[in-house]
C-alpha cells in the first residue's frame, strides 16, 4: 500500500518536533489521531519509524532514512495534484459512505442521482451502522464520508447540518384503535429517551417489541398492528399513512449532519462529494 499525503505530512512534523503530543497541537488534531496515522504509515513500510520515551519520540535509522525522502514524495504529490487539478477529465476517486440503512433511505437517492449527473466518474461503497459507529469509522479513516444523526463533536471531524427531524409515537391514520403493542429499536438512543420519558401508566399491559428494521416498523403500524416510534422522515417514507399516536406523548428532536474529515477536501473529487452531500435535504 502507499502512504498517503495526509500521513507524510504528520509524520515529518512528528520527525522535527521530536514529540507526538506538540505535533498533534501544531497539526490542529488530536494525539490519538496522530498515533493512529504514524501506526498506519510503519504498516504500510513495514518499518518502525520512532521508539517512544519519557522526554519524546526518537527516530529510528529506519525513520531518519525515510524523512530524507520524506520531503521529495511530498513534491511529488503536490506536482501530481497540480497537473490534474489542471486536467480536464472527469472528476474520479473512490469513497467509502458510511449511514444508518433509514437515513440512507432518504438521503441516498438525490445524493446518488446528483453524483451521477455531475461526477459519474466518482465511485463509492455503502457502509450501513448506527450514526455513532459511522463517526467513530470516520474519525479512524475508515469512513471518508457519513450521514450521521446527532453526531458527538471529535476535533478530526467536520459537521455540516442538513436538517431536523422529529422521533414520536406513530399509528395507522385508519386505525385509531391497534392492538396494545409499541415497536421500537431499543438500541437507539432517541428511543431509550424517549421511552424514559413516557410513564408507564400511558401503556399499562402494552408489550414493547423490538426491531431492528425501521422500515419493518412502519410496515407493521400501517398495517394497524400496534403503534410504533419512529423518526418523521422514516414514519411519512414512500406516502405512508401514518399520524402521531398522540401530541401529549415525548418527542425527541433529531439533527442531522453531514461528517468528514478535513483531508476529504484535500482533492477535488473529495470537496465535490461534499458539495453534493450538504444539499441532500
Amino acid at each position: 500500500m502507499i502512504a498517503s499525503p495526509t500521513e507524510i505530512e504528520y509524520f515529518i512534523e512528528v520527525y522535527q518536533t521530536r514529540h507526538i503530543s506538540k505535533a498533534a497541537i501544531r497539526l490542529g488534531i488530536t494525539q490519538p489521531t496522530l498515533t493512529l496515522s504514524l501506526q498506519r504509515l510503519e504498516e504500510k513500510l513495514g518499518v518502525k519509524l520512532f521508539h517512544r520515551t519519557k522526554q519524546g519520540v526518537v527516530s529510528t535509522e529506519q525513520g531518519t532514512l525515510f524523512y530524507k525522502k520524506a520531503h521529495s514524495l511530498i513534491d511529488s504529490w503536490s506536482e501530481i495534484h497540480h497537473d490534474l487539478g489542471q486536467s480536464v477529465e472527469t472528476l474520479q476517486g473512490h469513497f467509502k459512505i458510511g449511514c444508518h440503512q433509514s437515513v440512507g433511505a432518504y438521503t441516498l437517492p438525490r445524493f446518488l442521482t446528483s453524483l451521477q449527473e455531475t461526477a459519474p466518474g466518482i465511485e463509492i461503497n455503502l457502509v450501513h451502522d448506527f450514526s455513532r459507529k459511522i463517526t467513530e469509522r470516520i474519525v479512524s479513516y475508515d469512513i471518508d464520508l457519513g450521514f450521521v444523526v446527532n453526531p458527538v463533536r471529535h476535533p478530526d471531524l467536520v459537521l455540516r447540518k442538513m436538517g431536523e427531524d422529529r422521533v414520536m409515537f406513530w399509528r395507522a391514520r385508519n386505525s385509531p384503535q391497534v392492538p396494545r403493542r409499541i415497536f421500537a429499536d431499543v438500541n437507539l438512543v432517541q428511543i431509550q429517551d424517549i421511552l424514559g420519558r413516557t410513564h408507564s401508566k400511558e401503556f399499562k399491559d402494552w408489550k414493547l417489541i423490538n426491531s431492528h428494521s425501521l422500515e419493518l416498523i412502519r410496515t407493521l403500524v400501517l398495517s394497524g398492528q400496534g403503534v410504533g416510534i419512529l423518526p418523521e422522515r422514516v414514519a411519512k417514507a414512500d406516502g405512508a399513512d401514518l399520524v402521531p399516536y398522540d401530541s401529549k406523548l415525548p418527542i425527541f428532536e433529531d439533527k442531522i449532519f453531514v461528517a468528514y474529515r478535513k483531508d476529504v477536501l484535500a482533492n477535488r473529487a473529495g470537496r465535490e462529494l461534499v458539495r453534493l452531500a450538504s444539499f441532500v435535504l
